[in-house]
């Protein structure tokens, strides 16, 4: 990897994280290694603000915070940069409709993880953090800002029935894509990890080329076409392999793929 590149941004869950969703010790190493250099570091996630931050702890310097699929986005120091909240007049629709009754709805607002259901199946993905949701009713909380509303079922094609449903409602207002076949995730218009991904490259005074980025779900589409150089995981899903045939594909993120590229390159 030519050093040209002044910031890497990597994905979580499938890209950097191991095969239990944590920061594996060899590649906190990587990364410490390559911030100590100098590099700018991006975490881009469609976890809470609350739950990449809880991530980038584990290192020795921070990098920035892309979350919610770029609907949040904070500066090393966690200062917000950025934040797109999805439209009020969606929420009703999206939280109470009967469509969502079958699946399980979740809700990211700027500082909580809401549910209505206990699902502790999902606190697996957040070991490292210690992030956790909330318990509430839906129709009682007070109307902060929602980033993202995602809805779980462990059949994808439930999930993908939906995606349409929603589209036809409010496809003026908000974006659909998937972090993973089980999870569905709405955020307003325009909100993807591409667009958070060139608020912080300007924010750097940084040029495209000088980008690489790693990634492995349709959520990561826009972020690595928006970088100088993508690269995908071999675990990657398969429709992004197809839109994006061109891109190198590195090993697994069960086998810290990310690490031992970057460890070459230092």
């Amino acid at each position: 990897m030519p050093t040209m590149y002044k910031l890497v941004v990597c994905d979580l869950d499938g890209t950097l994280l191991d095969a239990e969703h944590r920061l594996a010790d060899y590649t906190r190493e990587v990364l410490d290694a390559l911030l100590a250099r100098g590099i700018q570091l991006a975490f881009a996630s469609g976890r809470h603000f609350v739950d990449v931050r809880g991530v980038a702890e584990r290192l020795s310097a921070r990098p920035y915070l892309i979350s919610s699929n770029g609907a949040a986005v904070h500066d090393r120091a966690a200062r917000p940069l950025h934040s797109h909240a999805l439209p009020t007049e969606c929420l009703g629709h999206l939280l109470h409709d009967r469509l969502f009754d079958e699946v399980h709805t979740n809700v990211y607002r700027a500082d909580d993880w809401l549910v209505e259901e206990a699902r502790p199946e999902l606190l697996r993905f957040h070991r490292d953090s210690g992030f956790r949701y909330r318990v509430v009713d839906f129709r009682e909380v007070d109307p902060a800002p929602v980033l993202k509303v995602f809805y779980h079922h462990a059949d994808p094609a439930r999930l993908a029935a939906l995606e349409p449903e929603i589209l036809a409602r409010h496809g003026e207002r908000v974006t659909t894509t998937f972090s993973m076949p089980m999870i569905l995730e709405v955020m307003a218009k325009g909100v993807s990890k591409g667009g958070a991904l060139i608020r912080v490259r300007k924010a750097l005074g940084l040029r495209p080329e000088e980008v690489i980025a790693f990634g492995d779900g349709p959520n990561d589409l826009e972020m690595l076409r928006c970088a100088g150089k993508g690269v995908l995981m071999a675990n990657a899903a398969p429709e992004l392999r197809a839109t994006l045939p061109d891109l190198e594909v590195i090993g697994p993120h069960a086998e810290e793929a990310v690490a031992h590229y970057l460890a070459r390159w230092l």
